[in-house]
C-alpha cells in the first residue's frame, strides 16, 4: 500500500478538467512515486482517466447542456439538472468514499466531493478558473447563478482548502493564481507527425468532449471543400460525444486519450473557445480558430497563453484579429494586454481583439475565417 493516498475528483462536463487533472496528477506522482491517487469522475472523463492508468470510481455524470445548432439554450432547466447531480453526487459519496485511507482530495470543477470534504476537514485543493456561473438569460437564471456564486464562494473560503486559480481575478484568501495547466505533448513535433503520418499540412477539427460542437465539424468540412487545398488533409476528432462524419475526404478519429499530441502535430486547430484544447494549442504554438459557444452572455477570454516548450507561433481569436505573418521560432516576449492583463505573445503573434469585441463576434463562414486568418502553414 502506498504511504500516501488521495482522491482526485473530475467535472465530467466535457474532457478540459479531465485532461488538466491528469496533467496535474502526472506531475505529482513523478514528483512523489509512491503517491496514489485515486479518480473519482463521470463519463466521459472517468474513461479519459482510465486510459491514462488511474484508478478510478465512477460519479454521477454532470449534464450536458441544452443546445441547438451551437447555441446554447434553456440554462434554467440545465441548473436543474446540475443540482440534482450534485445532489446525487453527495449521496454516493456519503456511502462509497473512504476518508479514512484517502487523506486529501483534488478537484478540478467537482463540488459534491468538496462539501463532503470540508465538512470532514479533509485538506483539499481546488482548480478554478471562475467562482460560479455568469451565462445570464432570464431573471429566475439570474437569480439561480447569483446563488450559486454564493454558495461556492463560501464553500471554497473554508479554512481547508487552498484554491488554484487558472484565471486572474479569484478574490479568495485562499486563493493562489498558477496560470493555465496542460499536458505535456509526448514527443517533438517532428517525431508526432511521423507517427501519424501526417505527410501533408494537418488541419485538426476537435470540437471538444460534448456534443455541443458538432455544428463545426460540418461547418469545417463544407469550408475545407470550397478551399480545395491540394497540399492539406483535415482530421476531425469527434470526441465521445458526436458521431463520425459520413464524408469520405476527411480522416477522423472518435475518443483520442492523447489529443494534445495531435494538437501538437497539427498545422492549424479548429476548435470550440473552452480552455482545453484551446490552451494546449496555444502552449504547443500551433495556430488555432477558437469559436466561442453562441446563446449566453459568459466569456471565455484568455489571461495570457502557457508557455511553449515547442514552437513559438500563436494565433487566437481568428475571427476577429489580424492575419498572422509567416511561423516565427523566436524567443517568446511579455507585453501589456489591455485592460491591464498581462498577455505572452511571439514576435509574430496576430492582434488579438478586445474582450468586448470578441463577445460581440458571431459565427462567419469557416472559408471566410480560413482566409482572414491566412492558410494553414
Amino acid at each position: 500500500m502506498a504511504d500516501a493516498a488521495g482522491y482526485v475528483a473530475v467535472n465530467s462536463l466535457g474532457l478540459g478538467h479531465a485532461a488538466r487533472a491528469i496533467a496535474i496528477a502526472r506531475e505529482l506522482q513523478r514528483r512523489h512515486p509512491d503517491l496514489y491517487l485515486f479518480f473519482l469522475a463521470g463519463s466521459p472523463a472517468l474513461d479519459l482517466a482510465v486510459s491514462h492508468g488511474f484508478d478510478a470510481m465512477p460519479l454521477p455524470p454532470t449534464p450536458e447542456w441544452f443546445h441547438e445548432g451551437g447555441r446554447i439554450h434553456s440554462m434554467g432547466r440545465w441548473y436543474w439538472e446540475y443540482a440534482k447531480s450534485l445532489r446525487y453526487g453527495t449521496r454516493f459519496l456519503r456511502k462509497e468514499a473512504d476518508w479514512g485511507r484517502f487523506r486529501f482530495l483534488i478537484s478540478d470543477g467537482e463540488l459534491a466531493s468538496v462539501r463532503l470534504a470540508v465538512r470532514r476537514q479533509i485538506p483539499s485543493v481546488v482548480i478554478v478558473h471562475s467562482i460560479g456561473q455568469d451565462f445570464g438569460g432570464s431573471f429566475v437564471t439570474r437569480r439561480v447563478e447569483s446563488f450559486g456564486r454564493w454558495w461556492m464562494r463560501s464553500l471554497l473560503a473554508a479554512k481547508s482548502v487552498k484554491v488554484l486559480a487558472l484565471e486572474r481575478g479569484i478574490e479568495l484568501p485562499n486563493a493562489t493564481y498558477v496560470g493555465p495547466i496542460v499536458r505535456t505533448p509526448s514527443g517533438s513535433r517532428e517525431k508526432l507527425r511521423d507517427d501519424f503520418v501526417f505527410l501533408k499540412k494537418t488541419i485538426l477539427v476537435a470540437p471538444g468532449g460534448t456534443s455541443l460542437g458538432a455544428f463545426l465539424i460540418d461547418a469545417a468540412i463544407r469550408a475545407f471543400r470550397d478551399l480545395n487545398l491540394p497540399d492539406a488533409q483535415m482530421l476531425v476528432v469527434t470526441g465521445p460525444k458526436i458521431p463520425a462524419p459520413k464524408e469520405k475526404d476527411v480522416y477522423w478519429r472518435g475518443f483520442v486519450p492523447n489529443l494534445q499530441d495531435y494538437v501538437a502535430a497539427a498545422d492549424l486547430v479548429i476548435t470550440m473557445a473552452g480552455k482545453g484544447t484551446m490552451y494546449e494549442a496555444l502552449a504547443a504554438g500551433t495556430p488555432v480558430i477558437a469559436i466561442p459557444r453562441r446563446g449566453t452572455s459568459r466569456r471565455s477570454g484568455i489571461s495570457r497563453p502557457p508557455a511553449s516548450p515547442t514552437r513559438s507561433k500563436t494565433l487566437s481569436g481568428c475571427a476577429t484579429s489580424s492575419p498572422p505573418s509567416s511561423r516565427s521560432r523566436g524567443p517568446r516576449r511579455e507585453t501589456s494586454g489591455r485592460e491591464g492583463r498581462r498577455t505572452r505573445s511571439s514576435r509574430s503573434s496576430a492582434t488579438r481583439a478586445s474582450p468586448s469585441e470578441a463577445s460581440r463576434a458571431r459565427f462567419p463562414p469557416m472559408a471566410n475565417v480560413w482566409q482572414r486568418c491566412g492558410k494553414p502553414g
